[in-house]
């Protein structure tokens, strides 16, 4: 007895269910033939419809017990799969207590693309961890880079330049030629627009004032010398917060300062603001506008306009610092960057 019982247990489940339906429909036959005849032969029909209806439902019964039985190890598989859709990566088929042997390489073959898709998951994410360790150098670096060149272009380009204007502006009180003269102040008058080309460009590299005062004057200023060039009112709106890690205000610059170009550049705006709150141990920085907008979606689409590459360095930025970004735009209803990010 106990060598049929393990002989039926690790039957494949097919031939389970057609011995079980095999013995079922034989002995409904058999019996049901025989109670039938006898009350027929009785003329008692109403009976013979009741052990009728007996014997579907008594069949029906030990159908579902006993394929309930032979289809236990499928219901095991499938409890598997929930409890990993469910988040538990780590749920694993237990292949001991199948017999089946077809199932029992199903759930064996489960969890071996389990394991593998574990393996590839944790692969992926050092993967990620060295790519976002990578970024962070690589920002630290272009900042220190920017810092050193505008320092550079600061204290001896500038220098030199003004030196130059000076020494132009003696020569030009010297000379009694009228000509002479007017081509030194034409010569003086280009050496100060690239003055001032030049002191454009040290404060895009790195504006001093992000280091002398902090974050919220430096994008104070940022925003209405941009904008205001371009003739977009600037509204600044803000909670005072205390100096933040350097590079926190750096990152926090960086983002301002894209989501203000964006604006500049493609908005056709008339009207932007700049919000700044600290507070709950976090920090939330908003830019926004009420020119054409775009669709997001298509912005982010491979292959998307040359805005998506401002987008994605704030998007990098954002998540080395732990943070969220949310962009909300609407066609030719503005566009507002939402920028959270904790404070250590």
């Amino acid at each position: 007895m106990q060598r049929l019982r393990h002989f039926l247990s690790n039957m494949p489940t097919l031939y389970k269910i057609l011995i079980g339906n095999s013995l079922v429909i034989a002995a409904g036959a058999i019996v049901g033939t025989a109670i039938t005849k006898r009350f027929i032969e009785q003329s008692n029909f109403e009976l013979a419809a009741i052990f009728v209806a007996a014997g579907i439902t008594a069949s029906i019964v030990v159908n579902y017990f006993i394929l309930r039985a032979a289809l236990r190890p499928v219901s095991m598989l499938r409890m598997t799969v929930d409890r990993v859709a469910r988040g538990q990566p780590g749920a694993r088929a237990a292949v001991d207590h199948i017999a089946d042997p077809d199932l029992a390489r199903l759930a064996l073959a489960l969890n071996n693309m389990l394991n593998r898709l574990d393996a590839d998951a944790r692969l992926n994410e050092e993967n990620r961890r060295q790519l976002r360790a990578l970024s962070a150098q690589v920002i630290k670096v272009q900042e220190e880079e920017r810092k050193r060149i505008a320092r550079e272009l600061h204290d001896d380009t500038s220098q030199a330049l003004a030196t130059l204007d000076l020494n132009l502006e003696r020569i030009q009180a010297a000379l009694t030629d009228a000509a002479a003269c007017e081509r030194v102040a034409a010569s003086r008058q280009l050496l100060q627009q690239t003055m001032d080309g030049l002191r454009k460009l040290v404060y895009d590299l790195r504006p001093t004032m992000l280091d002398d005062l902090g974050l919220l004057p430096a994008i104070r200023w940022y925003a209405r010398t941009r904008l205001g060039t371009e003739g977009i009112q600037v509204h600044i709106e803000t909670v005072e917060c205390e100096r933040l890690a350097p590079a926190l205000e750096t990152a926090l610059f960086r983002i301002a300062q894209e989501g203000i170009n964006n604006i500049a550049q493609h908005a056709g705006a008339q009207n932007a603001w700049v919000r700044l709150n600290c507070g709950d141990g976090q920090v939330t920085l908003e830019v926004e506008d009420d020119g054409r907008g775009f669709d997001v979606d298509q912005m982010l689409a491979p292959g998307g306009p040359q805005r998506h590459l401002g987008l994605f360095g704030i998007q990098e930025r954002v998540v080395l610092l732990n943070g969220t970004v949310s962009v909300n735009a609407v066609r030719e209803n503005g566009t507002r960057l939402v920028v959270t990010v904790p404070v250590d």
